[in-house]
């Protein structure tokens, strides 16, 4: 899949972090970007003016607000061609503090936003006969963390929701899902920030957005390339 002047992407979660690089990469490539927000309504602003695309507060938790989104991307820049589903939420909380309402809203983010796009998208994408769906996941997803289990939970649930969707959707649709590591982004803990923990790393730092934007869309425009989990992580998992 190559960028044609009338090709459009939508990015969740694109206020910042790894939705804005990946935003950002793809206005680069000629694609015209959506960028959802839900909260953070200057940065999704800021990113749609950079970019020369729209800004659109969206829950992606809610189906409803979802359906609303990509019709109204769909009426105003064009049939999506490559949608990416970043927007997540990450708590570092103990089992035995994890309230009823945390462990549904990081499931409700992390993984029904993902299926929430994909229903709305991929009937129009598959009625095109091409179309491109992105998750991003986690390398926790694919080891497990402490004090993280709703999140880790959510991740490694993408990673089958992509896998299943990938071999459902096909031949029109691809569905990769991206796994990042240790990013620079707000939602990074201070504590994987350190001299102690980056010198655990085999390349000995943590990575930048624009570095996981690059493997998101090298694996939307992959042709050849469905139901893969790419995990650009700097060594932390080596598999």
């Amino acid at each position: 899949m190559t960028a044609t002047p009338d090709s459009v992407a939508l990015v969740t979660g694109a206020s910042g972090g790894i939705g804005r690089a990946t935003a950002e990469r793809l206005a680069a490539l000629g694609y015209r970007v959506a960028i959802n927000y839900l909260t953070n309504r200057a940065g999704g602003e800021s990113v749609a003016a950079a970019v020369g695309g729209r800004a659109y507060r969206a829950d992606v938790s809610d189906p409803a607000a979802v359906e609303e989104l990509v019709a109204r991307v769909e009426a105003e820049l064009g049939p999506i061609a490559i949608a990416v589903s970043n927007a997540g939420i990450y708590q570092q909380v103990a089992l035995e503090d994890v309230t009823d309402e945390q462990w549904r809203r990081t499931l409700r983010i992390n993984l029904g936003g993902a299926f929430h796009l994909t229903r709305v998208v991929a009937p129009g994408m598959r009625r095109r006969g091409e179309g491109s769906i992105v998750f991003v996941a986690s390398e926790l997803a694919l080891v497990g963390s402490d004090r993280a289990s709703p999140y880790v939970a959510a991740k490694a649930a993408l990673i089958g929701l992509g896998r299943s969707l990938a071999r459902e959707l096909a031949p029109e649709i691809r569905v990769n899902v991206v796994a990042p590591g240790p990013v620079d982004t707000p939602l990074l803990p201070d504590s994987e920030r350190g001299p102690a923990y980056t010198a655990a790393i085999p390349l000995r730092r943590i990575g930048r957005p624009e570095e996981i934007a690059a493997a998101i869309v090298h694996i939307a425009e992959a042709p050849w390339t469905t139901g893969a989990v790419y995990s650009p992580n700097g060594g932390v998992v080596i598999q």
